[in-house]
């Protein structure tokens, strides 16, 4: 969420618009304001929500309103892990009189959302203009579980910076990022960015790859990312006796540099939807096998990528083998993935249509169709202005 949210803000900087981030004040968020302040995005560290204590919360109010009032943004715009939190916020940002007040939510409710949740939400989705989804499955489950709002809710598929790397600079990071690993040139690498923690499928993925290898002994996985797992996971590699054959690289300031050390792409996860990590892979021409599929997902099987069975290690060793065998697949489905991340999920399309949804919402009209009923579209360059 916060590489999607730094990614589309310093979009908006290119195109003139002004950008102000802001940022919650716990130490936990301090790595985020450098990449921002990147970006040209100034950074202001604020809490306002209730993670300190409600006492605490109230007390911002007042600093949040005249910042606001003063800023005089035409946009206010949160986004939030899933459907939980921000009720505050936008309260506070209605009461400071901004013209549209937008939400992306970019997970969804559980199964069995509580009471407090449900009528939280639904307090929230009075007072905010536009309800933004990250997938038309996210929209239909929240709405399922939750409700939704039909008149200001739409799905806007998320998007990655499209970067143009040389032959000669792939070729040194791949390079570079091998020796720092200790992974040999002539290895194939399996890998994945993604933070170690449950519900990423990364039992299901170490099982798996423990299959692959027993026919592809000279293949490594390479895990880019950390979280309160990794101890399991270190243990579990033992257990499988692949500790020698997989890396935990740690997180990487720089992630995508180790996408070009990677020779297959692999994503576990038993339900997820519009993933960051899988569309820079793609953009990076790295062949992916992902266990969430769907019509509107970036992977379409065979075309873009593998697709394999979720919570199915011995079915994911399968995909995955198909692809560590096969070195003109491989180079084939690297081909296809980049061209479809690049005309259908880049940043700039995805700041196209969230700021086709800012202008609906301050007409008061409503929502976009073509966001929520088509497909990816071609990127439209604009240049708007505005804050």
């Amino acid at each position: 969420m916060e590489t999607h949210v730094i990614d589309l803000a310093g979009e908006y900087v290119r195109r003139g618009m002004t950008v102000r981030a802001v940022v919650p004040a716990s130490e936990s968020m301090d790595v985020l304001v450098p990449r921002f302040e990147a970006n040209g995005v100034e950074v202001v560290r604020r809490s306002s929500d209730a993670r300190h204590g409600r006492l605490r919360q109230l007390a911002a109010i007042p600093a949040f309103v005249r910042e606001v009032r003063t800023f005089r943004p035409d946009v206010l715009h949160l986004q939030t892990g899933g459907a939980t939190g921000g009720l505050g916020v936008v309260a506070m940002a209605r009461l400071a009189g901004v013209p549209v007040v937008a939400v992306t939510e970019h997970d969804v409710p559980g199964e069995r959302a509580s009471l407090h949740q449900r009528l939280a939400r639904r307090a929230m989705d009075r007072l905010l203009h536009v309800l933004i989804a990250v997938s038309r499955r996210n929209a239909r489950l929240r709405a399922e579980r939750i409700g939704i709002p039909r008149a200001k809710s739409v799905a806007i598929l998320n998007g990655v910076p499209i970067i143009d790397v040389s032959p000669q600079q792939r070729a040194s990071d791949r390079a570079a990022v091998r020796d720092e690993q200790g992974i040999g040139e002539d290895e194939l690498v399996v890998g994945s960015v993604v933070r170690l923690a449950p519900g990423k499928g990364l039992d299901d993925l170490l099982h798996a790859f423990a299959i692959v290898v027993k026919s592809a002994p000279a293949t490594r996985l390479l895990l880019v990312g950390d979280g309160p797992l990794r101890e399991a996971l270190h243990t579990l590699a033992r257990e499988l006796g692949i500790a020698g054959r997989v890396v935990f690289a740690g997180e990487q300031k720089q992630p995508r540099r180790f996408l070009h050390a990677m020779d297959v792409f692999v994503l576990a996860v038993p339900a997820g939807s519009m993933s960051i990590a899988l569309l820079e892979a793609m953009a990076a021409g790295v062949p992916p096998v992902i266990t969430f599929c769907g019509p509107e997902e970036a992977v379409i099987d065979g075309e873009t990528g593998l697709c394999a069975p979720a919570g199915d290690p011995a079915g994911l060793a399968r995909v995955l083998y198909a692809l560590v065998a096969d070195g003109a697949l491989r180079a084939r489905l690297a081909a296809t993935a980049a061209a479809h991340a690049r005309q259908h999920f880049s940043v700039a399309r995805v700041a196209d249509d969230t700021l086709a949804v800012y202008t609906a919402a301050r007409a008061r009209g409503p929502m976009p169709e073509a966001l929520d009923a088509a497909g990816p579209r071609d990127p439209r360059p604009g240049d708007r202005a505005g804050r």
